[in-house]
């Protein structure tokens, strides 16, 4: 009942079983037993984000990263996190973290592209725009990104509302 890597294994288990409350309760015993153990800090995050539980599983994965500061995985959930949790500045730099440890991957640059749009940055939309024209793959996705963002919004020239007021071009 004490050895952290027993319920850190039952808790990965109880994962491929689908059972995300009962893995997260293995993964925070394993960390009561060895509080050092990363592994089960990255697992016990990854648990509470398929919860839904996205304030604390950014704290997770922050606390991961603070420990772990080569994982571009801890750093690419933690950027993702602050996206939905509309943190664009913390998640342009935890996604700028992870292109640094692994060059040009794609979650990394679609991710950094988003939060540049979140921020207002039109170089987003620039660079959304590039891997539309690289990754006839991800076309489908990079659209829904240019287009709606994450969370619908549109980005607008301040030219297209100026327009619009001034009773020019609808």
């Amino acid at each position: 009942p004490k050895n952290a890597s027993l319920h850190y294994n039952l808790g990965l288990v109880l994962c491929r079983m689908e059972r995300p409350e009962d893995a997260l309760a293995a993964f925070r015993a394993a960390l009561k037993h060895a509080p050092d153990h990363v592994n089960a800090l990255f697992e016990k995050a990854s648990a509470q984000m398929e919860l839904g539980r996205i304030e604390e599983a950014e704290a997770g994965f922050a606390a991961y990263t603070a420990r772990v500061a080569d994982d571009a995985d801890g750093w690419l959930n933690l950027a993702r996190l602050r996206l939905r949790l509309d943190r664009a500045e913390g998640a342009a730099e935890a996604f700028a973290r992870a292109s640094t440890l692994r060059k040009d991957d794609i979650e990394a640059r679609i991710g950094a592209a988003e939060a540049k749009l979140r921020l207002g940055q039109a170089s987003g939309l620039a660079d959304l725009r590039a891997l539309h024209g690289e990754r006839p793959d991800l076309r489908a996705r990079l659209l829904k990104a240019m287009t709606q963002g994450p969370r619908g919004r549109i980005p607008l020239a301040s030219q297209a509302l100026t327009r619009g007021a001034a009773g020019e071009g609808g």
